[in-house]
């Protein structure tokens, strides 16, 4: 029986430990609201797609107007606002509903863009995007 419970608590943890590592985990270091605003009102984010293997600049403008082009030619434009408890939401032209997510520190001085998805079977939220570096303005003139 002990032999059994053993094998039961190494699967957990290494299911555990995976999700943890893939960014399934539900984290507890979300930014609030007045980070997220002060990190991306009128800056432009150069990131990396996480499921799609691709660059992108985005620009997030202080009018709550989002422009956004990758390095696959892509250029799109929308909006974007902050809910009070930090959660970023960006609506693309005419893609539909608003992606959104929370932002966590990685603590080099790039962030997660953490995405709720009720299609994920492990629960909480994934990692969507890494915001790697932020420049004031619209550097790229999306």
């Amino acid at each position: 029986m002990n032999h059994t419970l053993s094998r039961v608590s190494l699967v957990t943890a290494l299911l555990f430990g995976f999700a943890t590592q893939t960014g399934l985990a539900q984290a507890s270091g979300d930014l609030s609201a007045e980070a997220v605003n002060t990190l991306l009102k009128d800056k432009t984010v150069f990131a990396w797609h996480e499921k799609g293997r691709f660059n992108f600049t985005s620009y997030f403008a202080a009018d709550g107007s989002v422009k956004q082009a990758n390095e696959k030619g892509e250029n799109l434009s929308g909006s974007w606002r902050v809910d009070g408890d930090g959660t970023l939401c960006v609506t693309s032209a005419g893609r539909g509903d608003p992606n959104c997510g929370k932002l966590q520190a990685n603590g080099d001085g790039t962030y997660k863009r953490m995405l709720v998805n009720s299609r994920n079977l492990m629960g909480g939220a994934i990692h969507f995007a890494t915001f790697k570096r932020f420049e004031s303005g619209n550097s790229q003139g999306l």
